[in-house]
């Protein structure tokens, strides 16, 4: 059996967030993040464009077309920073955004799966996800309305506009209104949702197509489509939610459109969402192609990326990361309690000869798991 110390040494370095982790997964996001950033500001305004809208199309036409969207953004004039609203918001909101995201989830997993070597339920990560995702949007409220609130600025006639010049000046005044945590609940959710359906489903996907498929790059492609998918179905109402409670003002009667998360659900249902009024659920799911797209590039652009990191071993194709070093005839688990002792490193996992090579030096009652 493996000590306490080679369980807390795979805990440290597989299971828990580090300074490797930490600088990973800002650097990923901040390119990921930068690359479909377009696609997020164009869901925000498809979001802003179904408000108070009951029938709004037919079938595939219902919503804002989210190329029509595209081209009007880009002729509006302007350089690459209208496509990011604001630089500091867009760094502050990636770093935060990823840092909580990831340290939270990492939180949970790692009191919910005392042992790192052992398989990852699905049910696990389920939990941790939602309850690591609440956590992380509740933390991350006050600078996610900010941003939001910059976002959508530039669709009000210009006596109705907030007009933050900077992201400082936007918290300070949102600071001021007392509205930081306005929608935080709703926040918490689509960061839940987004967690629990990409990481535990992509996961459980990856590892069931893959006795079918083997370790293909269409098994990841798959995976990431599936677990896409689910985590846009789970989260966008909730989006759509945020954004709603993000951007209210005040009506002439000093009351607020929305009282809270459940008040805005039950008005969007009863009225953009009712078939009476020719109305129906895509109310919730206004810009559900360029959140999905976005969603789907960011999963599958991280990956690759994590390849590069690892030097083109393709880790991420099985659940835990490092699990397996494969090659085309051996396949060894270093979390396997009799593979954890250091004689494993002098095994040359590129070529079979350097294997067998390996396993003549070592003692006769250890055996190497040939596939």
């Amino acid at each position: 059996m493996p000590t306490q110390q080679e369980i807390e040494y795979f805990r440290n370095k597989h299971q828990r967030m580090n300074k490797e982790r930490f600088f990973a997964a800002n650097v990923l996001a901040l390119i990921t993040h930068t690359l479909t950033q377009p696609l997020d500001l164009i869901k925000v305004r498809a979001q802003m464009l179904q408000e108070g809208r009951t029938f709004y199309g037919l079938g595939t036409q219902r919503g804002s077309n989210p190329f029509a969207i595209f081209r009007e953004i880009n002729k509006s004039g302007g350089s690459y920073k209208q496509w990011y609203t604001s630089y500091e918001g867009f760094f502050a909101r990636t770093f935060a955004y990823t840092t909580a995201r990831v340290s939270c989830y990492l939180w949970f997993f790692d009191r919910l799966n005392k042992d790192p070597r052992r398989y990852a339920r699905p049910d696990r990560q389920a939990m941790a996800g939602i309850a690591g995702g609440l956590v992380a949007g509740i933390l991350t409220n006050p600078i996610e309305i900010v941003y939001a609130r910059m976002q959508v600025d530039d669709l009000y006639p210009k006596g109705y506009k907030r007009g933050y010049k900077t992201f400082y000046e936007g918290f300070m005044k949102t600071a001021q209104e007392g509205a930081l945590f306005r929608g935080a609940l709703a926040n918490g959710l689509r960061i839940a949702g987004l967690i629990t359906g990409a990481y535990a489903l992509h996961d459980w996907v990856k590892e069931n197509f893959y006795y079918f498929l083997g370790p293909i790059m269409l098994n990841r492609i798959l995976a990431t489509l599936v677990a896409s998918g689910v985590a846009t179905a789970a989260s966008l109402p909730f989006d759509t939610l945020r954004m709603r409670l993000y951007t209210q003002r005040p009506l002439p009667n000093g009351k607020w459109p929305y009282g809270g998360l459940t008040d805005c659900l039950t008005k969007i249902m009863q009225y953009e969402g009712n078939i009476k009024n020719h109305g129906n659920l895509q109310a919730l799911y206004a810009g559900y192609l360029s959140y999905f797209g976005r969603f789907f590039v960011i999963a599958l652009v991280s990956q690759y990326l994590i390849d590069f990191y690892e030097q083109g071993s393709f880790i991420p194709e099985l659940w835990v990361p490092g699990s397996y070093m494969r090659t085309p005839t051996i396949a060894m688990n270093p979390y396997d309690p009799y593979t954890l002792t250091g004689y494993k490193a002098y095994v040359n996992d590129k070529t079979m000869d350097a294997a067998e090579d390996a396993e003549a030096s070592l003692p006769h009652d250890v055996k190497l798991k040939y596939v």
